[in-house]
């Protein structure tokens, strides 16, 4: 669980058209490149294929167009592998993150292969549907893919999980998301979005990463608080998560939380020599989006385009009460194809 902070406010009035990943060796991906189109700004970040890359994620966010505006769709090409279950896996030749023989990583390995087995399968299966999308997220904000199963940790890719106050994929409190940027409120809750709340996500781990120069140290901040892990660094002269945690400087559920988190890393990274499977292939994740201010109901934007209901929901996943709210406009996201029949629609509506 993310605990409150301030840091990293992070401004999602833009419009995102397109995320790709650019990756040199030895660099830090430069995703957004900021360009000045009329009165709108987009962000554009363009990606190449890697040798390690099996998913060539395309993606397209649009977080507050201009109404009128022509906007671009959100694609996700279908893949099966992944997780690749060999050696020479997706993750295997670019590990950032050490995982040693520690034995309480080794305890939550075998956790998953034997108790934990059932929810870490069903996470894996419900994980197709966003890992691709997050994990470019992830990258365009230089955070390793890996740190994916802290979602793994923290909701089991369920976006409904709750737990004291924390919310959405991946779990941070209300006044975390909002100093990120996100909306938290009686109307919406960006935390249950795949897309905006991983943006938050990423940039509080790498947050983190540039205050401790660790990704073990930051997942310890990411569940303790920045705060506590500094002052146990400086009460103990150490540098290491394991230090701190021999030392028990840290807090009991944060000694327990990495490890089981790195072990959650440790299985995704080969499958099937823990005898798992690679989950299914992935949807297409597609939608046009256009803003509205009007507090128009799901249900009837769905009879206007024609679609089932649910499929809305699943576009929308931050509307609480399946409308939109009356105070403030709202990036209304629609599947593929029906912009047109919503405009007209909704021009009919406000004629009457």
């Amino acid at each position: 669980m993310a605990p409150d902070s301030r840091l990293w406010r992070h401004q999602l009035g833009e419009a995102l058209t397109g995320f790709r990943r650019i990756l040199p060796k030895a660099a830090v991906p430069f995703c957004l490149i900021l360009v000045l189109v009329s009165s709108n700004i987009e962000a554009k970040a363009e990606a190449t294929r890697d040798s390690w890359s099996v998913v060539s994620a395309q993606l397209a966010v649009h977080e507050k167009p201009a109404q009128g505006d022509t906007l671009m769709l959100a694609s996700l090409p279908p893949t099966s592998n992944l997780f690749n279950s060999s050696p020479a896996g997706r993750w295997s030749s670019r590990i950032q993150i050490p995982i040693n023989d520690q034995p309480l990583i080794q305890k939550f390995v075998r956790f998953y292969q034997e108790q934990g087995r059932r929810t870490f399968k069903e996470s894996l299966e419900r994980s197709r549907f966003y890992v691709p999308i997050m994990t470019e997220i992830l990258e365009c904000h230089g955070v390793p893919p890996e740190m994916i199963s802290v979602v793994m940790v923290e909701s089991a890719f369920q976006r409904n999980a709750s737990h004291k106050g924390a919310g959405g994929y991946w779990q941070l409190l209300a006044p975390t998301a909002r100093a990120m940027g996100l909306r938290v409120d009686g109307w919406v809750d960006e935390r249950r979005d795949p897309i905006k709340s991983t943006r938050a996500a990423a940039k509080y781990l790498r947050s983190f990463y540039e205050q401790f120069d660790s990704w073990t140290l930051a997942l310890a901040a990411y569940n303790a608080g920045g705060g506590s892990v500094q002052s146990a660094l400086r009460r103990s002269r150490a540098n290491d998560f394991w230090e701190l945690s021999k030392r028990g400087r840290l807090p009991s559920l944060t000694r327990h939380y990495v490890p089981k988190v790195l072990a959650a890393m440790h299985i995704m990274q080969n499958l099937e020599k823990h005898g798992f499977k690679s989950p299914g292939q992935f949807s297409n994740y597609d939608y046009e989006s256009i803003w509205v201010q009007a507090p128009l109901k799901l249900e009837q934007v769905a009879q206007w385009i024609d679609v089932p209901m649910t499929q809305l929901q699943e576009l929308n996943p931050s509307l609480r009460l399946d409308t939109l709210p009356p105070d403030s406009g709202y990036a209304l996201r629609l599947p593929s194809g029906g912009r047109d029949k919503f405009d007209i629609a909704f021009e009919d509506h406000f004629r009457k």
